[in-house]
């Protein structure tokens, strides 16, 4: 857990949604919450999220068996050593995930298998039996919490080539920020080309170069999976950014996610949050969906 940083006023919003263009459809707001393990305690949860999920449901990004590991959101006790911790052995933690999903308040998506950190890359850059992970990972998440998985969420937002073609050869779909087409970093095929060229039409339509920093406000579909990136709410990252994103997917009819972490939100973060959410449900016709929902095959695939 970071220290508590000095509080600061969160932006003004202006309420006054944009106007869209012609023919764009209502915004989709899907809220994404990385890091949920065997160590997470359900007063950490409740804290952020319990005034928001009745209204905005959280797609928590859930590792099933955290390694020993450097990890934030597990206790510095427990950053080395050979020892797993399984989900299904904090029983508290299970019955409370079982009890928001019942309730509509959740959704879960696959946040890696281990999150375990090589010394050469992340677990879905560098680690071993890739594809193996992700079918067992998935399908222990589903008996254990009777739900369906089918968003993967790769620890450290970092996917490698080998990994990308693990993903799209288990069928999850992928939120995080890939919008790298380089082909060390990505498999091509005729799916490829065609999402290299919506991204390159929307960076003209916006004016933005080649190294401007964009998010793709549209599912990328590829062969068995499609991507999605995210605006990210971490130390550092000002509401006003995170603003401006909205008001650009809001304009084009497309869809905004916000990712964050429960373990580093702090008083100042969460001021930021609730101001990115009051400004997306200043528009009524905004949708507040769970993470899941932003890949529904109907047809907010093209800006």
């Amino acid at each position: 857990m970071h220290a508590a940083r000095p509080s600061r006023p969160a932006a003004t919003a202006d309420l006054a949604a944009p106007p869209m263009l012609p023919g764009a459809r209502p915004l989709w707001f899907a809220l994404r919450d990385d890091d949920t393990n065997y160590f997470t305690r359900p007063e950490q949860l409740e804290r952020v999220y319990g005034a928001l999920w009745d209204r905005v449901p959280v797609s928590l990004s859930v590792v099933p068996f955290h390694a020993s590991t450097p990890s934030k959101a597990i206790p510095p006790e427990y950053w080395s050593g050979d020892r797993v911790f399984p989900l299904h052995e904090h029983g508290e933690l299970v019955s409370y995930l079982r009890e928001l999903l019942a309730q509509g308040r959740v959704a879960i998506s696959l946040h890696g298998y281990s999150h375990q950190n090589y010394p050469h890359g992340f677990e879905f850059e560098v680690g071993p039996d890739l594809l193996g992970r992700l079918q067992h990972g998935r399908a222990y998440l589903e008996d254990l919490l009777g739900t369906e998985v089918s968003v993967f969420v790769p620890p450290h937002n970092a996917l490698s080539r080998q990994g990308l073609l693990a993903v799209d050869r288990a069928g999850l779909n992928v939120l995080g920020s890939f919008l790298s087409f380089h082909p060390a970093r990505k498999p091509w095929d005729r799916t490829t080309l065609g999402n290299y060229i919506r991204v390159t039409l929307y960076r003209l339509r916006l004016r933005r170069g080649r190294r401007a920093k964009i998010v793709y406000p549209f599912p990328l579909r590829y062969r068995n999976h499609a991507e999605l990136g995210c605006h990210n709410l971490v130390p550092g990252v000002r509401a006003e950014t995170l603003l401006a994103g909205l008001a650009e997917a809001r304009r084009v009819g497309g869809s905004y996610c916000l990712a964050t972490h429960y373990w580093e939100l702090d008083e100042a973060l969460l001021a930021e949050l609730q101001a990115v959410i009051a400004a997306a449900a200043a528009d009524p016709a905004t949708r507040f969906v769970p993470a899941p929902a932003l890949f529904a095959p109907c047809g907010r695939s093209v800006a």
